[in-house]
């Protein structure tokens, strides 16, 4: 990603955070405890790191360029500590329904991609959870998003179908499908536009680490690992035929449980 684009992401997150932080002073939303540590442990964090980042980005990305494998070394370690306590901190209660948001997809491709989740059956170990939500992808010409824009400018609006298997504690696997119309405009081929019905289909490994536990609800994030598998009928013209429609995955989740 450019600078500027970078500088830009990092300018639109500082104010969306902001915002919602004057939203929580101004407004009865104050009194919800869950909107309080949602502003406490998410959105606070992110206004001062997308502040700095802006104030003394460069500093950050000059130091990181230079002392890469520290920064690796510390970061694996943190997230090494973070998975070993999330094994020895005590059991948290299990809650059948749950919201999850992917704030990477948001941030980097603007894909904006929610789900309600539902527990079938929270007191075994073996759980299995089930998902029902959208996505959704305007178009874009972002470099990160040139992956999509192989044939044209690439948007889409799909329903997101998921179900995942817990097997020890947070750690599982999942398989989300995304159904619906996907578009192309100005085909890279004969500068045409077409329409076209689109699978998109996904599947993971992961863990679900948990971040804030309370009576009422409980904070997770998850970390995910896969590959994506995309198929669309009524096909529109490829500027490349023999390209693998399956390709790697990761992928970020913010998940409340309640």
């Amino acid at each position: 990603m450019k600078a500027t684009s970078q500088r830009n992401a990092a300018r639109m997150l500082h104010i969306i955070t902001g915002s919602t932080i004057a939203t929580y002073s101004y407004s009865p939303l104050a009194e919800n405890i869950l909107f309080q540590n949602v502003i406490k442990f998410i959105v606070i964090p992110l206004t001062v790191i997308s502040g700095l980042w802006l104030w003394k980005g460069h500093y950050f990305k000059s130091f990181l360029s230079k002392n890469k494998k520290t920064f690796l070394l510390a970061s694996l370690c943190f997230l090494f500590n973070t998975f070993i306590l999330a094994q020895t901190n005590e059991p948290v209660k299990p809650k059948r329904w749950g919201a999850e948001i992917s704030p990477v997809g948001l941030v980097v491709f603007s894909i904006t991609q929610a789900k309600a989740t539902y527990l079938i059956n929270p007191e075994k170990m073996c759980r299995t959870e089930v998902g029902l939500g959208f996505l959704i992808q305007p178009q874009s010409t972002s470099k990160a998003n040139d992956a999509f824009n192989v044939d044209g400018q690439y948007s889409a609006n799909m329903l997101s179908i998921g179900i995942r298997q817990y097997f020890w504690k947070g750690l599982h696997v999942e398989y989300v499908s995304n159904l619906g119309r996907a578009r192309i405009t100005n085909s890279k081929v004969d500068g045409k536009d077409y329409s076209a019905f689109v699978i998109f289909s996904q599947s993971f490994i992961g863990y679900k680490f948990n971040v804030l536990k309370r009576e009422k609800f409980n904070l997770f994030v998850i970390g995910q690992g896969g590959f994506g598998y995309a198929k669309n009928f009524n096909q529109w013209p490829e500027v490349n035929s023999n390209t693998s429609p399956i390709y790697g995955l990761g992928d970020l989740k913010i998940c409340v449980n309640f």
